[in-house]
């Protein structure tokens, strides 16, 4: 473990308020399964509420293999099941490989689908990976000197793991990564594809953008900012039967959603994304080679969005992203 991991630790716990405890190192396993099995998951912290509620935190920094972590809790899970209080949260910096990032955040999936509570999010987002590797390798007493926001990377923990909102199939809950935030991209543009997906959508105005700069694509920001997560199998039942359930916001379920509830607003969507993961916000015509792109697109779509008077705002990745 690097000394950024520790830091993480001390800091959490001496930063967090009266209603939570944390804990490092945190064995998940009892003794004797730990011994039967041969290896010991342990949770980076624990936070535990005054109400019950766990999560398990794990930092991965610069792991060569970010998705080991994972695997130690979703196999110990079949011979030990997370407590329904309990849920695990991983967290990753811009260090690690975007192929990697995208492993990890994707068995996250695969832990839900054996019956676990698990999310994914960034980690201190607004870092490079360069500055991340630097961070890393200083002494405890010269990082505390780097002032980081600890109480923002607690806060995102705490927002996307609380359900905002609970439908008949789904909760939702907001975006953990732009891992997710690119995939509501994909998905809105490939629901809008579809002559059923433009009806149900119908016209609507639209000041805030999300870009991905790899397929060049646009989409509206609020439906970027929240997954949909239908609820999870118990253990040992049949995966394969629910392997199609993905997290990416639909056109159908946005749209049954929007104006139906408060937690479901635009205004906090695009803070999510600014303040919690690290997007930059800027306007159309600051961008030119975006601003050109942006208007091909938008003619493609101009039947179903009218752009605010104001002027769009384009939401981008950070600059180290990939």
């Amino acid at each position: 473990m690097g000394t950024l991991a520790k830091y993480l630790q001390q800091e959490f716990k001496s930063k967090l308020n009266s209603e939570w405890i944390c804990s490092d190192e945190f064995r998940i396993l009892s003794p004797d399964l730990e011994k039967f099995l041969g290896y010991q998951p342990r949770a980076d912290i624990m936070l535990q509420h005054t109400d019950g509620k766990r999560l398990w935190i794990e930092f991965e920094i610069s792991r060569a293999d970010p998705v080991a972590n994972h695997v130690k809790f979703a196999t110990a899970h079949i011979f030990q099941p997370q407590p329904k209080t309990d849920t695990f949260i991983s967290m990753l910096s811009s260090h690690i490989a975007p192929g990697k990032r995208n492993l990890a955040a994707s068995t996250i999936l695969l832990m839900r689908h054996i019956g676990m509570s698990a999310f994914h999010t960034a980690l201190l987002p607004q870092i490079s990976p360069k500055e991340i590797k630097r961070l890393n390798h200083l002494p405890l007493p010269d990082i505390t000197k780097e002032n980081l926001n600890i109480k923002n990377e607690f806060e995102r923990i705490l927002a996307i793991s609380e359900t905002l909102v609970t439908t008949t199939d789904n909760r939702i809950h907001f975006a953990g990564d732009l891992y997710d935030v690119l995939l509501n991209l994909k998905s809105w543009n490939r629901d809008i594809a579809t002559d059923r997906g433009r009806e149900f959508w119908g016209k609507r105005n639209i000041i805030y953008f999300v870009f991905d700069p790899m397929t060049q694509k646009f989409a509206p920001s609020k439906f970027c900012a929240y997954i949909s997560i239908q609820p999870t199998i118990q253990p040992y039942s049949t995966v394969y039967s629910h392997l199609n359930k993905k997290t990416e916001m639909t056109i159908d379920v946005y749209v049954n959603l929007d104006g139906s509830d408060s937690r479901f607003d635009g205004r906090r969507a695009r803070l999510h994304l600014t303040k919690g993961l690290a997007m930059n916000a800027h306007q159309i015509n600051e961008q030119s080679t975006i601003a050109n792109i942006f208007y091909d697109w938008l003619n493609q779509h101009s039947d179903i969005i009218t752009v605010h008077p104001k002027g769009a705002i384009i939401l981008s990745p950070p600059s180290w992203f990939k």
